[in-house]
């Protein structure tokens, strides 16, 4: 007992404020040392098992403000937003002595959980208790923008339908990171299930490790097929997250936590499989966190958000590359100020216009958490980002967004009240979206995407056998200038995205083939992509 006693006044010393507390509530000698250790958890950062402890001693002392405060912070960090309001309403009834941001913590809960009014009054009163510089440097101005632009946003929705994509893609565990591709015929998306490589868990996070899974639209009902893990070397038994699919659905940029986390790609065999991933080679991957990589219809741009010092914003940043060789970028730059904050890039698609690009922030626009934004490149520059608004964007966070070619349908990573899991993937209509604006300072266009575009998509095989030919298809203009030149695939695909409206000129020419030109019309229709679908046959060379 004496020892018990030792350790405790031991304790007392370095975490006073824990021992005052358990005198003023006459805890017992287990529960003091119980709240002491939900502290040093606190402290360490390891956050359920402090969750733990600290909801066992609120159900013992409900009355013990400063309990109430700490299990209502943590509550906050794990995103359990309906507790933490309990909670730190209960300790905002008898405020905790030597607690000074109990209304910020308070705020915070308000506002996750939609009382915006209530988050603003909160809010503005912990600001009252700054002094000096503090007062209009603190991150609380933020919050208090965030939750004026969250109230002019809701008051003015956006024209959209959003579906829960069902259980033909989500599950009881976290799906994310869905990808599409151009035409909307292929999605891919990342989950956590125990079918997954392995079938083990991550002892860091208790979840399953991420594996890649891939669905397919039904051609006939237009429905997306059951979601099956992808076939090949894809997956291994670590995480294998955060996918892109490109344009023409023949590769997938994937992240690997290796190296301090880096970005991979994988290729399509004829058979529909997918080669083992190798790193993107170049000056991509660092030592850094590399995450969410994305390349252009041509592939000759990656953008990818990093970690990487020197010329970044502040964490996550969203950086792009050019390309110097066969998966191989130059060295990247950053997007800038204007499109990088100081707080957290997490995620980057571009449309296959190659021009717009979409990203999930937790800068001072969001609306709460992580909204997905949107910015175009014209002249050289990036347009100011514009949020995609409500009920796009929540209170919550939305990680990660892709959109098919003709701008119509969308998909994101959410967790809302009809979710399966934690996160599901859902499917959004744009058809009839266009740009909130509520501060009147949007620079780019007012649709989901800038201008009209068509795809030509095909296919170069031998006229004899049918089988696929390694070939380059040339792309000209109306004035014969080479617009592109596109590498089949393995299974002979190619895929571009063109301006519509003009006619082209199609060449491929092939060692021991005799030669293939024809041109090509793209039909430019107001609120609609076209596609064309060609087989191109190559004769044998007499």
């Amino acid at each position: 007992m004496r020892k018990i006693y030792v350790i405790l006044f031991l304790l007392a010393l370095i975490i006073p404020s824990a021992t005052v507390v358990a005198q003023k509530t006459k805890m017992t000698v287990g529960d003091r040392i119980k709240l002491i250790d939900a502290d040093e958890n606190y402290q360490k950062e390891y956050w359920d098992a402090a969750y733990g402890l600290y909801k066992e001693l609120h159900s013992k002392y409900p009355e013990d403000s400063k309990i109430s405060y700490k299990a209502g912070k943590v509550s906050l960090i794990l995103k359990k937003y309906d507790e933490a309001l309990t909670f730190l309403t209960r300790a905002s009834q008898n405020k905790p002595k030597g607690v000074k941001d109990l209304e910020f913590w308070l705020g915070q809960a308000q506002h996750k959980e939609g009382m915006l009014d209530e988050a603003l009054v909160n809010y503005e009163a912990y600001r009252k208790t700054l002094k000096g510089k503090v007062q209009t440097t603190d991150i609380v101005n933020d919050y208090i923008y965030q939750v004026s632009l969250a109230k002019k946003l809701i008051s003015m929705p956006v024209n959209v339908t959003i579906t829960n994509m069902g259980e033909a893609i989500n599950s009881e565990y976290i799906e994310s990171n869905p990808s599409v591709t151009a035409d909307g015929t292929t999605l891919i998306f990342s989950t956590c299930r125990p079918e997954n490589t392995g079938g083990l868990k991550d002892p860091t996070f208790g979840i399953y490790y991420q594996d890649i899974w891939m669905s397919e639209r039904d051609s006939a009902t237009g429905k997306w097929m059951d979601a099956e893990l992808i076939q090949g070397a894809l997956n291994s038994k670590d995480h294998d997250a955060s996918p892109s699919i490109s344009a023409d659905g023949n590769i997938i940029i994937i992240y690997k936590s290796v190296n301090g986390g880096d970005l991979y790609y994988s290729k399509k065999r004829k058979n529909g499989e997918w080669r083992e991933p190798e790193a993107i080679k170049g000056k991509v991957n660092t030592t850094y966190f590399e995450t969410s990589g994305c390349i252009t219809a041509d592939r000759k741009t990656i953008f990818f958000v990093s970690e990487r010092p020197g010329k970044g914003q502040g964490n996550g940043d969203i950086w792009m590359a050019k390309k110097s060789g066969t998966m191989e970028y130059e060295e990247p730059v950053n997007l800038g100020p204007i499109v990088n904050t100081i707080d957290d890039e997490v995620s980057i698609f571009v449309h296959p216009d190659g021009k717009t690009i979409f990203f999930a922030s937790n800068g001072k626009n969001s609306i709460g958490g992580y909204d997905i934004f949107k910015s175009e490149l014209a002249d050289g520059k990036w347009s100011a980002p514009v949020n995609l608004g409500y009920p796009i964007n929540t209170l919550g966070d939305e990680k990660q967004f892709s959109l098919t070619a003709d701008g119509k349908k969308a998909y994101i990573t959410s967790q809302r009240s009809d979710s399966k899991g934690e996160f599901d993937i859902y499917e959004i209509d744009l058809s009839n979206y266009s740009v909130p604006d509520p501060n009147g300072t949007n620079t780019g266009s007012n649709g989901i995407t800038s201008g009209t575009i068509s795809i030509f998509k095909g296919k170069v095989l031998d006229a004899k056998e049918g089988t696929p030919v390694d070939a380059v298809v040339k792309i000209a203009d109306e004035q014969g200038h080479l617009i592109e030149e596109l590498e089949t695939s393995e299974s002979g695909d190619f895929l571009i995205v063109l301006d519509a409206g003009k006619t082209y000129t199609v060449s491929v020419n092939v060692s021991g083939y005799n030669g293939y030109e024809e041109k090509i019309t793209l039909n430019k229709t107001p609120g609609k992509t076209e596609t064309i679908v060609k087989a191109i046959f190559l004769e044998d060379a007499q």
